[in-house]
């Protein structure tokens, strides 16, 4: 009788996720559908979960003039995830394990100090004036992802991490003669991979998705990530469908407006999309085993 109610209670749950799945699934495809749509059927009759006069006529607006620099901008955005996701991954472990080393007199403070930028920041205007005017992080590659090398809160679920592997490898380790940077890339490292992966997708979705620094320190538009692009386009073809600008020398504009916010949603989530179902595992086991042991 228990296993029969255990499994019909199993069975619900399995039914509940799946269709919270279907409902998380509605916008992405109402905007693959949107994006595939007329600007004037969407203008006179809604979104649809089919294509409402079946077209491609938005990307070849998006790409008709812009294709050099999407693609561009495409491999900015590749080489900046990578670059910053190494970056980031690499910083954010050594200081985790810094703070997990029970033989550290330091870890304490070291562990407030991360935690007290949590709750405090000097704000936008003291950052900006310390990225361009100090650090010259203005019109740089590494201005793209040098800010973000830190994440207190995948740090410390790194360091809890670190925690949970046996203390008795480390001592044994150490027995044989192992310093910390052998014990770090050697031990930790190799049977932490669980939450280096999980916080390297985290990055990986960050760095990715980030359109801020750009905006705030880029104006070369060779450093233009995807996000950054469409963010600008958005803003053009916005100002085009305007009424101040919608004629032009007697030419009356009509750029597509909702179907080009569907393409470009589409452009940049569609890699993440592909990637991501085939990593999520390690989301959930990575986030369990590091937020509970330690």
């Amino acid at each position: 009788m228990q296993t029969t109610e255990n499994k019909g209670l199993l069975i619900f749950f399995y039914c509940c996720i799946a269709v919270f799945s279907v409902i998380c699934l509605v916008p992405f495809i109402l905007a693959v559908s949107g994006s595939l749509s007329t600007e004037s059927r969407i203008a006179a009759e809604g979104y649809s979960f089919w294509p409402r006069g079946f077209t491609f006529e938005t990307y070849e607006f998006l790409f008709g003039s812009k294709a050099q620099q999407i693609l561009r901008a495409y491999s900015m955005s590749v080489i900046v995830t990578v670059l910053g996701t190494i970056s980031a991954v690499l910083v954010t472990t050594a200081y985790a394990y810094v703070i997990s080393v029970k033989s550290f007199r330091l870890k304490n403070f070291f562990a407030f100090f991360a935690y007290f930028t949590m709750l405090f920041s000097g704000g936008t205007l003291p950052w900006y004036l310390l990225s361009t005017k100090y650090y010259h992080l203005g019109d740089t590659l590494i201005g793209l992802f040098i800010p973000y090398v830190l994440s207190v809160f995948l740090m410390f679920l790194m360091a809890n991490y670190f925690r949970s592997i046996p203390h008795e490898i480390v001592e044994s380790a150490q027995i044989d003669g192992a310093g910390h940077l052998r014990i770090f890339f050697s031990i930790m490292i190799p049977l932490g991979r669980v939450g280096l992966v999980t916080i390297s997708l985290f990055y990986a979705l960050q760095f990715w998705n980030d359109f801020y620094l750009p905006l705030m320190l880029v104006s070369d538009q060779k450093l233009y990530t995807i996000q950054y692009l469409m963010y600008n386009m958005m803003a053009n073809i916005q100002f085009l469908a305007s009424g101040n600008a919608a004629q032009v020398g007697g030419a009356i504009i009509a750029p597509p407006l909702e179907t080009a916010k569907m393409a470009m949603t589409c452009l940049t989530v569609l890699p993440i999309a592909i990637l991501y179902p085939f990593l999520q595992r390690f989301f959930v086991k990575g986030i369990i085993v590091g937020s509970v042991k330690g």
